[in-house]
């Protein structure tokens, strides 16, 4: 990380440092449309796969990663925010199933997100998501912030490779179900309540969801420097589209 003593030393410096210190304390996945529920403490259940649980007669469809996309928005924050920069973070090589019971609210989903292979403010995602997204940061500040933000400071990918997401129930229409699901990140999972709207057509389905987690009930202290004048929203919106293709019935 860049020291604070090089401020007074490269002109320009601050928004550099703003940057990448932002980075240090990404996360991420209170939804936009009905609040997320978080319990008070950690939940202590252990994980399990979710082909144990798999629904009777359900049709399995695999997570097709080329075609999905789950991005994590990054907000700065303090009374210096101007000196800092807005983040996109997109997942990549995304795995997971979904199986499709012939009672849809009986269906159930498992999604892995590989942490090492996180994409930090690609130009057109950044485009994608408006004006506070840009300036667009250079190179070295976009390296150091995804440098950071894999460190043991914030996501320590070293110690928890991966994220996983576990859906529990769904409720609703079949077009706008409420999923409550399960988030294992940085050692600890919570659950939360988030709405989602699904399409089938051509044999793939489509998810698409809006919400947010915060980085404290991960355990996870939102980054700030200089004073606290220059600090991280606890906040982290995530925006999800899943697309998976129809694979065999309940594979042995």
């Amino acid at each position: 990380m860049l020291g604070l003593s090089r401020i007074e030393t490269r002109p320009g410096i601050l928004r550099c440092l703003a940057s990448v210190s932002l980075g240090l304390g990404l996360w991420c996945l209170a939804g936009c449309q009905t609040s997320p529920e978080y319990p008070s403490t950690p939940l202590q259940t252990s994980w399990a796969p979710l082909r144990e649980a798999r629904p009777e007669n359900a049709v399995r469809y695999e997570i097709l990663p080329d075609l999905s996309d789950i991005r994590f928005l990054v907000y700065r924050a303090g009374p210096l925010a101007r000196f800092g920069h807005n983040h996109v973070v997109q997942a990549k090589n995304i795995r997971g199933e979904i199986y499709l019971a012939p009672d849809i609210h009986q269906s159930s989903f498992f999604i892995e997100i590989p942490v090492k292979d996180f994409q930090v403010d690609a130009e057109n995602a950044r485009l994608d998501e408006g004006e506070v997204f840009f300036p667009l940061p250079d190179e070295d500040a976009i390296a150091g912030t995804t440098r950071n933000m894999l460190g043991e400071k914030v996501l320590d990918a070293a110690r928890y490779p991966k994220i996983e997401i576990k859906s529990l129930a769904l409720t609703g229409p079949a077009w706008g179900m409420d999923i409550t699901m399960r988030i294992k990140m940085h050692g600890v999972e919570r659950e939360i309540v988030v709405p989602s709207a699904v399409e089938s057509s051509n044999g793939k389905l489509v998810v698409t969801a809006f919400f947010s987690i915060n980085q404290t009930d991960f355990g996870i202290t939102p980054m700030s420097v200089l004073g606290g004048g220059l600090q991280v929203q606890d906040a982290i919106k995530v925006r999800m589209r899943i697309v998976a293709g129809k694979g065999d019935s309940r594979p042995q």
